[in-house]
């Protein structure tokens, strides 16, 4: 046996232990004493020529690597991250994804019977999104011409009826329990829109490619609704929104942010809280008013304030 065969021996028997190899620390040890990083480096390929995807380097660890290992799956499914998991296999069941998974049958069948028997734990009640059977097809040939920054055209449903676009794709957004396109258009109306991809019917290649704007980049970042809409310096046109809410209501919007932009500007001595919002328009803020009502009261922008007013009188008088 060689010395490369005793030390690419050695290395196999770490990575499948889940150690962690870093080529300055084997150059002090017995195997690789005397040995350059060059010598290492030849080590290491020789593993990676007969198993490509065997370990990889470890970011920000400089010329360490790490293998993934049923140990390290075992110690990622522990209680803390397992309730995450059961929900993505919820969608993922409900929505014929998990069925479509490239893995062997066999691990699919030891992964749904470990996540099964937790999932007895939970019930979920919302629906995920409007799955259809081609959905997993359809996110899959998304991702490629995302990546490849392709301009493609879309056949998408309008009234029941077959429309077909080009659009320019950003990403796939996952907003209010459904799964968005978010794209670019050359449009003189408008440069931005969502498309929900449950109502694409199909997708067409093209050979056209396209750079991205920063500016689109960084308003998918700041969405917080399929109803924030996009114009150009978008930021300094975003709109202001504080409410008051009522002191016995108050506790559920300092424990969660009902959108992103919330802040709490002051916490009054009955209990009451002033929230303040940014919001790229009005009807984004509207569907959390209306939910809260009657402890939520607009105190500004007016023009919000009025509209609910006169919807809710509307409302009382039908």
């Amino acid at each position: 046996m060689t010395n490369q065969t005793l030390r690419v021996l050695e290395l196999l028997k770490r990575f499948n232990n889940g150690q962690k190899v870093c080529i300055e620390s084997l150059k002090n040890e017995m195997l690789w004493e005397g040995k350059s990083e060059k010598t290492i480096r030849r080590d290491l390929d020789v593993i990676k020529l007969v198993f490509p995807e065997s370990f990889e380097l470890i970011r920000g660890d400089k010329g360490c690597y790490k293998a993934i290992t049923k140990k390290m799956f075992d110690q990622f499914l522990d209680e803390r991250n397992l309730s995450l998991l059961i929900q993505t296999f919820s969608i993922a069941q409900r929505s014929d994804l998990f069925q479509s998974l490239d893995i062997d049958k066999a691990d699919k069948s030891i992964i749904e019977s470990k996540l099964k028997e937790t999932k007895k734990l939970y019930e979920f009640k919302t629906k995920p999104f409007e799955s259809q059977k081609n959905d997993y097809a359809i996110m899959k040939e998304l991702e490629r011409v995302i990546y490849h920054q392709k301009y493609i055209s879309i056949k998408y449903i309008v009234d029941n009826q077959i429309e077909e676009y080009e659009v320019k794709p950003y990403k796939i957004v996952f907003m209010k329990e459904n799964f968005y396109l978010a794209c670019e258009i050359d449009n003189k109306d408008f440069t931005f829109t969502l498309y929900r991809i449950s109502k694409i019917k199909e997708i067409k290649d093209s050979n056209k490619t396209f750079c991205k704007n920063l500016e689109i980049e960084d308003f998918i970042k700041f969405m917080q609704t399929p109803f924030a809409h996009y114009q150009k310096g978008f930021r300094t046109h975003l709109i202001k929104i504080v409410l008051e809410v009522h002191g016995d209501k108050a506790y559920f919007f300092k424990s969660k942010k009902f959108l992103n932009s919330q802040t709490i500007l002051e916490e009054k001595e009955n209990g009451s809280l002033t929230v303040s919002y940014e919001v790229t328009q009005e009807i984004e803020i509207e569907e959390l008013v209306k939910k809260w009502l009657p402890y939520v009261k607009v105190i500004e922008p007016l023009s919000l304030k009025n509209k609910l007013e006169d919807e809710l009188k509307a409302y009382l008088l039908s």
